[in-house]
């Protein structure tokens, strides 16, 4: 792209070529279309007509040959006037007919329907002008069309019809003869059957290349019926054995409609041929290419208007753009190098600039690496607009206690970075303590007032590294470490080096205990209020050959960090799923099974189906299934996890919120949310003898519950009297050492055996 924009005149040079390219494409692609409708319109009227003509002219063979027979006694004379009337009812149905007669094979006219008399009537066969057509009519069995002529005497222009009459044996006895009215009654003849003045509809005859029909706008009848037509006949004959391969024979008995083109009188037409073997006709329709080049030429015209005007259009927008061009680039330099919302150069601009720093030559100085401590919590809870706000402030604040010298960067999110030419640590403890001050005093936003907590991690130049990327992750290793204090700062160290390089260790060793099944489960029973079991709750477990025994914590932490939280969380479910059903079955009873699920794994798209599959490949049942899950989880996507949470509830599996009153949930969020149990914090229960105020937080935890309808269970039970006291504040449940330490199944299995009478309904 910004190749483009330093040759954008390049590119308008292109987008012409481009545009013109298509112009002629479209054009092309009109012209191929224009020619296909003439030549499919063509087609389709040729078909009208033939199909047209074909049936008049039958139903008019049909009504000679009736009257001949009306005309002709069985002795094989002919009628008198005086008893003609049924012929002249024929006659008087078939108004287009006009002329009627009947005549001897020799050409001689023995009757016709006027008074004309009949000495004064010509033999056919003398004329020269009938004698082809009714020597042709003689010998034919179907009617013969003559050449269209003009009777003066009727002011009208008639096609002379002609139909052999034959006795049993095949013998010629008459011949019917009549003339056909082009303008009669027949709608065929008088209706325009040509698309329009550029077109053309003709029935030429094969007998003798002569136009039977035309339907034109021209009215010169006797030039146009007294013209042959031999030249273009042989030319569009010959065409169409070029075009199609065939002989005229095979064209004529084929009866399908072929397309050709001709050259006459300096002019081209493009048209349709269609032969009519029965009554010998070529049905003709023709336009000429100059009329399919004057509608291309319209059609062009607009699209040329239209590439010209969006040509023209297209170069102001150019020389707009080129004309910004400087100061777009200037802005984009600037975007590209500091953040949007705070005004503070970003990632972006320490990576161009970091030369300045880090030289050969260069002096020593420190990177602050600032975190805010529930921002995240705060944005979720309050929505982006409201963090925005917050972000401002923060910014505001840190750049007030900054000192000049230093570069103030914004990392992304709520991390920022200091570089600093200060490397005494007295000096920089003391100013770090300026920000964790200022910025950890409360805010107020839109009427709400909270606090944040601040967390600084310290590395210097070249101590802790010679590039940018190992002086940042010095500097994020120091913050984490303070993150365990909350509102402090740390200066890196050699041993915190040593703790990120044994997770990295443990992460690998995960891996690898992950596939070659270290992990186990343990199980620690949960009973009543008078002592009886109802369920345990699912503990995983992992014994290292390298690292030893590794605590849950420490683990889980970095399982999620690395993104196995998705394979471990299945192998916890699947695992105490197999466990407990398989005891359920043992000991005939029905035992309730509780399950850690963490926040990476509840987000994870495939949860709900691997719950499911779980489910049915263990044929648990999922009444029995609680999924306990943490306050932190609700501080994600709210509108990603409640419906998710309904889900897993109308599964029929129940919710437990784990550590309820140690996170950040609100009575609100609680009204909203599918739950089932509260589970008090095991730091609650530690205190609870010895701390008014923890019982007063207890009994509200489990009033809340009450209110709620859900079940409370206390964890981290060790004393008769905690126990005691949980149950005089209405405890539902209990769970912790008095009553058992988490066990192995089989220890399970003993321990529910002997000590206890499970709850089985």
């Amino acid at each position: 792209m910004s190749l483009l924009r330093k040759n954008i005149w390049t590119l308008f040079g292109m987008l012409i070529l481009g545009g013109f390219g298509f112009l002629l494409l479209v054009s092309y692609l009109k012209w191929q279309s224009l020619n296909d409708d003439y030549r499919k319109q063509q087609h389709n009227l040729v078909e009208l007509v033939s199909s047209a003509s074909y049936s008049l002219f039958v139903h008019q063979e049909m009504v000679l040959d009736i009257l001949g027979r009306e005309l002709i006694r069985p002795d094989g004379s002919v009628i008198n006037r005086a008893d003609d009337q049924a012929f002249k009812k024929i006659l008087h149905l078939n108004p287009d007919l006009v002329g009627v007669g009947l005549l001897t094979p020799q050409g001689e006219i023995t009757y016709i329907s006027t008074d004309t008399p009949l000495h004064l009537l010509p033999n056919m066969l003398e004329q020269e002008a009938t004698r082809d057509s009714f020597i042709h009519a003689v010998n034919s069995d179907k009617m013969v069309l003559g050449r269209t002529y003009f009777m003066s005497g009727l002011n009208e222009w008639l096609i002379p019809v002609r139909k052999a009459i034959r006795d049993e044996t095949g013998e010629v006895i008459a011949v019917v003869a009549a003339g056909f009215r082009i303008k009669g009654s027949s709608r065929f003849f008088s209706d325009k059957l040509h698309l329009g003045e550029y077109n053309l509809v003709s029935l030429i005859r094969e007998f003798d290349r002569y136009i039977q029909f035309r339907s034109t706008n021209q009215d010169d009848f006797q030039r146009l019926y007294s013209l042959s037509v031999e030249p273009i006949y042989k030319k569009v004959l010959q065409q169409l054995e070029q075009n199609y391969g065939l002989t005229p024979e095979q064209i004529k008995a084929s009866e399908q409609a072929y397309d050709f083109e001709t050259f006459y009188n300096d002019k081209v037409s493009q048209g349709v041929a269609k032969y009519d073997s029965r009554y010998e006709l070529w049905v003709l329709s023709e336009i000429e290419q100059s009329q399919v080049v004057a509608d291309f030429t319209k059609v062009v015209l607009i699209y040329l208007v239209l590439f010209i005007s969006s040509q023209f259009v297209l170069y102001l927008l150019f020389r707009i753009i080129a004309n910004a061009e400087k100061k777009r680039r200037q802005a984009l330099i600037y975007q590209a190098t500091h953040d949007d919302l705070t005004g503070l150069p970003n990632r972006g601009y320490l990576q161009q600039n970091i030369d300045q720093w880090i030289r050969p030559d260069a002096p020593a100085f420190s990177v602050l690496y600032i975190d805010m401590d529930h921002f995240k919590s705060v944005n979720d809870s309050f929505g982006h607009g409201f963090g925005d706000h917050v972000l401002k402030e923060l910014t505001r604040r840190l750049t007030a206690v900054t000192p000049d010298d230093v570069v103030l960067v914004r990392q992304g999110g709520d991390e920022f970075i200091a570089l600093n030419p200060c490397i005494n640590d007295a000096h920089l403890q003391e100013q770090s303590q300026m920000i964790i001050d200022s910025l950890s005093r409360p805010y107020e936003v839109n009427g709400i007032s909270f606090t944040l907590g601040v967390s600084i991690g310290i590395a210097q130049y070249p101590e802790h590294g010679d590039n940018l990327d190992q002086l940042l992750r010095a500097a994020d290793i120091a913050m984490y470490e303070a993150k365990k204090y909350r509102n402090s700062v740390c200066f890196f160290a050699c041993t915190m080096q040593d703790d990120y390089l044994h997770k990295v260790v443990m992460e690998q060793e995960l891996r690898q205990g992950l596939e070659s099944n270290e992990l186990h489960m343990v199980y620690q029973p949960q009973v009543t209020q008078d002592g009886q079991v109802f369920g345990v709750e699912a503990l995983v477990r992992w014994n290292n050959k390298r690292l030893g025994f590794v605590p849950p914590d420490e683990f889980i932490s970095v399982a999620e960090n690395a993104g196995l939280m998705p394979a471990l969380g299945e192998f916890i479910t699947l695992t105490a799923l197999r466990e407990i059903k398989a005891l359920q079955q043992k000991l005939d009873c029905k035992l309730d099974l509780s399950i850690n699920i963490s926040l990476r794994q509840f987000m994870q798209p495939n949860f709900l189906t691997q719950l499911q599959d779980c489910l049915a490949e263990t044929d648990m049942s999922p009444d029995r299934i609680t999924l306990e899950i943490t306050e932190s989880l609700f501080i994600e996507d709210l509108d990603y996890i409640l419906p998710l949470l309904s889900q897993v509830h109308e599964m029929g599996c129940h919710i437990s919120m784990d550590d309820f009153g140690t996170g950040f949930s609100s009575l609100s969020m609680l009204r909203t949310l599918p739950m089932d149990e509260l589970k008090i914090d095991k730091s609650f229960v530690d205190t609870l003898c010895a701390n008014e105020a923890d019982q007063k937080l207890v009994q509200n935890i489990i009033a809340i519950g009450k209110n709620y309808g859900m079940t409370v269970l206390a964890e981290g039970v060790e004393t008769e009297h905690q126990a005691e006291m949980l149950r005089r504040f209405g405890c539902d449940r209990f769970q912790g050492y008095l009553f058992s330490r988490p066990l192995p199944l089989d220890e399970l299995e003993v321990f529910i055996f002997n000590h206890f009478e499970p709850v089985t309904d």
